[in-house]
């Protein structure tokens, strides 16, 4: 038996992707209205009935996104765009990544900051981040779980 459980988050970020293979319009610079599901699973529950508690999960994984995320622009680390912004405003709230910030890709480095946030908060617990399902718009969604 696998008990889930999930916590949503909402963000407000711009992205643009510098690869000259993409559509034009995912090469400008444009915002979404992000929501960000969360999901967890553990086989077993701790003393006190719970996956994890919820309080400190999303203490930690909403404290994450609203200052690593929320009104950022994300870019792709040598996007030309980023280090224009950054020569003009150096406290812009840029996000580079080293891949092209598309949703897909999004949701798999989201995945990857909730494991080490599920680590810190119960290091060595049978929880485990399970998938991080990423909406862009109320029609466009990705999904990255492993296998």
């Amino acid at each position: 038996m696998t008990h889930t459980i999930e916590i949503g988050h909402n963000f407000e970020t711009a992205h643009r992707l510098s690869s000259p293979n993409a559509p034009v319009k995912c090469q400008s610079i444009h915002g979404h209205s992000w929501w960000v599901t969360l999901t967890i699973a553990a086989d077993s529950l701790d003393d006190d009935g719970m996956v994890i508690e919820f309080g400190a999960l999303k203490k930690a994984w909403r404290g994450f996104l609203d200052d690593n995320v929320d009104h950022h622009l994300v870019v792709e680390s040598e996007d030309p765009v980023g280090a224009a912004i950054l020569s003009v405003q150096p406290d812009a709230r840029l996000l580079r990544l080293p891949f092209q910030p598309t949703t897909e890709l999004l949701a798999q480095w989201l995945f990857d900051q909730a494991e080490r946030i599920l680590s810190e908060l119960a290091p060595g617990a049978p929880a485990k981040v399970v998938h991080v399902h990423l909406q862009e718009t109320r029609v466009n969604a990705a999904t990255y779980q492993k296998d």
